[in-house]
């Protein structure tokens, strides 16, 4: 608790435990968003701030309100001689300026108060969608290991270390852990507990029914194994659900950012024959609406999907080797040298990095895509800026006066260029590295399937691992060959395993990989727990193929979306502008309403809106397809070629 908050705590403390009753909702949200605060301390620091924030906020309009006041007239407020009456009469502005003050204090500080007291339930609310999430992976875990033997605390401890794999719901358990080795409850009572504190109504009726379980002195395995299968079947419903969503999210993107778009772009050509206001307009929906009306729609589309996408986290940790703490060692140096000698030892091991993604650039993009940035932005740029030399153009030639860019169309073809210099390489190097991982993801329920049956015959892991690793196995092979010949030079199994998980890093092959370390290293019935995790690759597999099928639709609608607007684009620019009088003296005698109508703008406007349009569908694309907005440059960068050929060969 720091100074603010201690502070806060005098003042309003009192005051808010004996409201206690008041703040019972609130209660249980600050429990269900797992912050570590009471519910009288976290109102008090909430009315500090609401307060604090209300005081600034009307010192700032008392200021601006007496200055305003002061440079107008305002009549007088009380008619009459009086002292009061004169009194009033003379510091009108300042009164004003008052009440203008209290009112924008008391407007600040209760919104201050709800947005602080509103984050317990958006936390509560995340944490909810992030438990359920992740649970059906958890139970999988735990039914895999309560198979193999092993002690349900134990399974609960294990699972808790692996937040960072399985998410919110091992937190969770680990909560339950603490209860029973911190406070010394019982299974029943802290199951209990964390039903009451979790803000998920899976995860409370799962907990509700394990400990029903328990006290009736039911098989938990059984229990486990029926709440898995439960899980798989809600996934598949799920997942239908989501489709339905999309189906309709599909359909508000081409009404509202295809044909909306097109609709009001040939509404506004026609008024610009009238006048210039809409010419503006225009300008704004091309540069403004198409880009930020898809940024909208995409962070919506990557609310519904894209959190199941997230590959976990690679977590490197320093250890101090103790191995050898009883040998009495002659200490060489003092402590300010050791210190010293560490800080050059880090900095050689991140120069050794830089030099080694200098000397070997092509390894690192294979590896992270993303690292292409770091090479084609820079060259990106230096290219735009030889060619706006070669030009004699500069960024302070280029303005931006009534949202007139008709100076940059003598650029385009280059900036165009630029962008896909930036582009392409991320594309390609993604592509490949996405492509390598389907693969071998479609390969690991194969690869499970006969590591399971070899180890049913009755040869162990380490066996059956090398066995598998001669078969035909596809793209895997190599990946099995791999773990065969770190064991086979004196590494343990988990931490082969555990390298062919860092090399792949995908969610399915990390979970499952996990998974069957840690069997190895805790069960002797090793065979159960390879049984359970090749069956939910399996069925993690279908639903995934099942899911890339269907969207796959809604890539074609989104392609079919930008070709319709392409279309369209191009006939107007094309057959429309040039039947269109360039100036007034070309408008016919019948049509004196006409006004300048300059051609080269509005073709070099629609070529900019194809591009645009094409690059946020892309991105859209993407989004839909793969969950992924860096899945959908490939998409871009085809739509950015497609208008750039359209626009420079047909017309």
């Amino acid at each position: 608790m720091d100074f603010i908050d201690r502070t806060a705590y005098r003042i309003f403390g009192n005051r808010v435990r004996s409201r206690a009753e008041k703040y019972h909702e609130l209660q249980i949200k600050i429990r269900q968003a797992n912050i570590p605060l009471p519910v009288d301390q976290f109102v008090s620091t909430a009315h500090f701030y609401s307060i604090l924030a209300g005081i600034v906020a009307g010192s700032i309009g008392f200021r601006l309100s007496l200055d305003v006041f002061d440079s107008i007239t305002i009549p007088a407020i009380t008619p009459g001689t009086g002292a009061v009456s004169n009194w009033v009469e003379a510091n009108t502005n300042v009164l004003l300026a008052v009440a203008m003050g209290l009112l924008l204090f008391i407007i600040i500080q209760q919104i201050i108060y709800f947005i602080y007291t509103s984050i317990p339930t958006l936390k509560a609310s995340i944490r909810k969608s992030a438990i359920d999430l992740s649970l059906p992976h958890a139970v999988i875990y735990l039914y895999a290991l309560s198979r193999g033997g092993m002690n349900l605390l134990d399974i609960f401890r294990s699972l808790s270390t692996y937040s960072y794999i399985y998410g919110t719901s091992a937190e969770e358990f680990g909560n339950i852990v603490k209860d029973i080795e911190y406070f010394n409850h019982d299974m029943p009572t802290a199951l209990r507990n964390a039903s009451i504190r979790t803000p998920s109504e899976k995860l409370k009726d799962f907990l509700d029914g394990m400990d029903s379980v328990i006290i009736s002195g039911g098989n938990i395995t059984t229990y486990l194994k029926s709440k898995s299968e439960q899980y798989q079947s809600i996934a598949v419903r799920e997942q239908k659900n989501f489709m339905e969503t999309l189906g309709v999210l599909a359909e508000v993107y081409i009404s509202v950012f295809v044909a909306g778009p097109l609709f009001l772009i040939t509404i506004l050509v026609i008024l610009g024959l009238i006048g210039p206001g809409a010419t503006e307009l225009l300008y704004l929906l091309v540069y403004a609406f198409i880009p930020s009306g898809t940024v909208i729609f995409l962070l919506v589309l990557g609310i519904l999907a894209g959190a199941s996408m997230n590959v976990p986290k690679t977590y490197i940790i320093e250890k101090k080797i103790k191995a050898f703490e009883d040998v009495p060692l002659k200490p060489v140096l003092d402590p300010d040298e050791e210190s010293r000698r560490i800080k050059w030892m880090r900095f050689h091991k991140s120069f050794s990095q830089f030099t080694d993604a200098v000397l070997h650039p092509m390894r690192m993009m294979q590896n992270n895509a993303r690292s292409t940035f770091v090479i084609s932005i820079p060259i990106g740029i230096l290219y735009l800026a030889y060619v706006m030399s070669k030009k004699g153009v500069s960024i302070g030639s280029i303005h931006f006066g009534r949202f007139n860019v008709g100076q940059l169309a003598a650029l385009d073809d280059h900036i165009i260029f630029s962008v896909l210099i930036v582009l392409v390489p991320f594309v390609v190097f993604y592509e490949l590295k996405a492509r390598h991982i389907k693969q071998i993801e479609d390969m690991v329920p194969e690869f499970l399937k006969r590591l399971a049956s070899i180890n049913e015959a009755g040869i162990s892991l380490t066996d059956a691992i090398d066995m598998t690793s001669r078969s035909k196995i596809g793209i895997l092979r190599d990946e099995i060959k791999r773990v065969s010949e770190d064991i086979s030079w004196g590494a343990s199994t988990a931490s082969a395993l555990s390298k062919l998980e860092y090399r792949i890093r995908t969610n399915i092959t990390t979970r499952i990989i996990t998974l069957i370390i840690k069997a190895s290293e805790s069960t002797s019935d090793i065979r159960s727990v390879l049984a359970i995790a090749a069956n939910n690759a399996d069925v993690e597999k279908q639903l995934k193929t099942a899911r890339s099928a269907e969207m796959f639709v809604y890539v074609f609608i989104v392609y079919i979306a930008f070709f319709v607007f392409l279309f369209i684009v191009y006939v107007l620019t094309a057959f429309f502008l040039p039947a269109m009088p360039a100036s007034v003296g070309e408008t016919a005698a019948d049509l004196p309403f006409i006004q300048d109508f300059d051609i080269e703008e509005y073709t070099t406007l629609f070529f900019h809106a194809a591009v645009i349009q094409g690059f946020c569908s892309g991105l859209v694309a993407g989004q839909m397809g793969s969950g992924s907005m860096s899945a959908g440059l490939k998409h871009s960068v085809i739509m950015i070629i497609i208008s750039y050929g359209v626009f420079a060969i047909l017309i």
